[in-house]
Formats: structure tokens, C-alpha cells, sequence
């Protein structure tokens, strides 16, 4: 009876402690409350993909996305870049390991042209294995990978938004109007 009363207030005072001690789960990233009126654009198909990636994960961030007549900024996907290399071969010189690597670049702008983030940059990398007799499903798992880091990117660059509150945006746009 004593250790269930114990555990009963300990529970709450361990979430209590880590709450105040600005404790959150890997991945999650608040966004201040002056971006949650935002405006996604998309430069050219090879980012369409990762927009809509980002477009989910801003939803879940409490962010919405509406036309740039309604938004107070403008989130622009620049430019997309994926490269992939061998990184292990064969002893006949054939790639058995590969490294994909996509790099996003990206601008944030106020609808009043402050700009927030120019030539913001995130990029993710991972390998994965590829054996020349199973093509089909290595094709697959390629995919997969590619989603994965879609994923990475979009919480990289919410990850890069987080830090513009209120304060530091009006210190952005009296730098810019001297």
C-alpha cells in the first residue's frame, strides 16, 4: 500500500521535474508561435517530394500552411541536391555499399521581405547495402532510404526555424533597416 502511494505522487513529480527542466523527446521541436502562419513553396520536382514531408511535419508542429496573402512568412525550398556514392566495393570492383546524401537549401522571408533565413542549409546522409542479385528489392530499400531522409530534412529544417521568436525576428528587422 505504501509503495503504491509512493509510486502514485512520483510519477507526476518526475514528469513535473522534466517538463520544467526543458526536457523533450528526440525529434520534437516547438516552433515559436509566430511562424504558425506560414506559406510552404517548392522550387522544382525533385523537392515536391520532401515538401510534402515537410508539410506533415509542420502540421503536427501546430504550423499552418495557407496562401501568401493570409501568411506572415514564407518558407521556399531553394533547391534539393542528392548525390550517391560507393562507399565499399568488391574485390572485382563492384559497389556492395552505397551513400546517399540529399542537401536542401531554403529561405524564410516575412511577408513584410524581411528575410529571416537566407541560404539556410540541412543535409542528411545515410548507406545502405546493395547486392547485384537481388536489384528488385534493393531498389526498394534505396526508396526507403530516400524517405528516411526526406524525413531527416524536414526535421532538420524545423528544426533550424525554432529559434525565431518574436524578440529575435524584431532584432532581424531593425538590423535590416539600418
Amino acid at each position: 500500500m505504501r509503495h503504491r502511494k509512493l509510486t502514485i505522487f512520483s510519477i507526476p513529480l518526475i514528469a513535473l521535474v522534466l517538463t520544467a527542466c526543458g526536457f523533450q523527446l528526440r525529434g520534437s521541436v516547438s516552433i515559436p508561435a509566430e511562424l504558425h502562419q506560414m506559406s510552404l513553396h517548392c522550387s522544382n520536382e525533385l523537392s515536391k517530394v520532401l515538401c510534402q514531408t515537410l508539410t506533415k511535419q509542420l502540421s503536427l508542429n501546430g504550423v499552418n500552411l495557407v496562401d501568401d496573402n493570409a501568411a506572415d512568412y514564407i518558407l521556399t525550398i531553394t533547391s534539393l541536391n542528392s548525390s550517391r556514392r560507393a562507399i565499399s566495393i568488391t574485390d572485382r570492383a563492384v559497389a556492395v555499399e552505397y551513400e546517399v546524401t540529399n542537401i536542401a537549401t531554403f529561405n524564410l522571408v516575412a511577408t513584410d521581405q524581411t528575410v529571416i533565413i537566407e541560404k539556410g542549409n540541412a543535409s542528411a546522409r545515410q548507406s545502405y547495402r546493395f547486392d547485384e542479385d537481388n536489384v528488385i528489392s534493393k531498389t526498394r530499400e534505396e526508396e526507403q532510404v530516400k524517405e528516411q531522409l526526406n524525413k531527416l530534412l524536414a526535421s532538420k529544417i524545423i528544426s533550424q526555424l525554432s529559434p525565431y521568436n518574436t524578440l529575435r525576428v524584431d532584432q532581424i528587422r531593425a538590423a535590416q533597416s539600418k
